[in-house]
């Protein structure tokens, strides 16, 4: 290595390595602009794990009237489906797997190159370039693809009102994209900035499945317990349990409320849901049948007496107690699990 000039040494005349203490306001904000993104990726990740874990512990005990055990994982699991192969649908499923709430072979991906996820193909995820398949096969869909791909995804797959989709669409709202698929059984989160509030993590370098065992960054997290600069509608929670309650009706409908609220509350009876709750406001009709639960965007907008109780701090910190439990650190042999 030859001799580095002082005209080539981009340290030289600095008074300190830590750059950014010098960086003017303009610059400062595209600094700014990893640590918003890393926020928003826990967000999209953490989301994540909490529904794919909390089908897979309805599934078990649904199928066998066991609770599955803190620490376990089930054989009675759902199939987890991605449509695009880019960034995010990375971090999602390498959370996923980090945290123990499927394996790899549970998950597919659609992707227009799945030659670029060779890593993902030897772990055992199944990847293909056929969106129609992944619809049809899997139980819930993350929809990881620009907004400008919306209009293809419509064109290539033929969905029926059940298929639930998870889209990470940032651009757009959730009736957005529910009007271009023409689509209504969605869960998205419409992301909010709390300018006031600091960013979760000051220093984004590490992996977000170890940025997620921090107990401290995962009660940021969930919607009314203590935001970070990004946070959460409770309109999430909502949709998240809306989507739940469907889920149940359509594998044991028989008591499937009184399910619903113990997958939710356990013992807590004083917070259970009442059938009432899901009245639809501006009629007398409650949803006790899956196809009542299938128009997601409009059917949570309505269910006012639900709204309101979703709302109440005392039931958001217990739903978080349910959030919480799947990061915790915990080491399960999933060799056994894999086909």
């Amino acid at each position: 290595m030859g001799i580095i000039s002082v005209e080539d040494d981009i340290t030289h005349g600095l008074e300190s390595l830590q750059f950014h203490t010098h960086l003017s306001e303009s610059e400062s904000s595209l600094i700014d602009l990893r640590k918003r993104s890393f926020e928003l990726l826990l967000h999209a990740a953490s989301q994540s794990v909490y529904i794919v874990g909390m089908l897979n512990s309805m599934t078990h005990h649904l199928l066998t009237g066991e609770v599955l055990t803190s620490g376990t994982l089930s054989k009675h699991r759902v199939n987890v489906g991605f449509i695009g192969g880019g960034r995010l649908c990375r971090h999602i499923v390498s959370v996923l797997t980090h945290h123990n709430v499927c394996v790899p072979h549970d998950i597919t991906i659609s992707t227009f190159q799945p030659e670029k996820l060779e890593n993902l193909t030897k772990s055992g995820v199944h990847v293909c370039s056929n969106s129609q398949l992944v619809v049809e096969q899997c139980d819930l869909v993350f929809v990881c693809v620009p907004s400008n791909q919306l209009i293809v995804l419509k064109r290539d797959v033929a969905m029926a009102p059940h298929h639930l989709l998870i889209p990470f669409v940032a651009t757009l709202s959730k009736c957005n994209v529910a009007e271009e698929l023409a689509h209504n059984n969605i869960l998205k989160t419409d992301y909010k900035f709390n300018k006031e509030a600091a960013y979760i993590h000051n220093e984004p370098y590490q992996s977000l499945g170890m940025t997620l065992e921090d107990e401290l960054v995962v009660e940021k997290l969930f919607p009314g317990i203590e935001c970070g600069y990004v946070y959460t509608s409770p309109d999430w929670v909502r949709d998240a349990i809306l989507i739940f309650y469907r889920y149940i009706l359509s594998v044991v409908p028989q008591d499937a409320l009184t399910r619903l609220n113990f997958y939710l509350f356990g013992e807590n009876t004083n917070l259970y849901l009442q059938p009432k709750d899901f009245r639809v406001a501006g009629s007398n009709r409650i949803a006790t049948e899956p196809d009542h639960l299938n128009d997601i965007v409009g059917v949570g907008a309505k269910v006012a007496n639900l709204n309101a109780k979703i709302g109440k701090p005392k039931m958001l910190r217990a739903l978080f107690v349910g959030f919480q439990s799947y990061f915790k650190s915990k080491a399960v042999d999933v060799s056994q699990y894999q086909l």
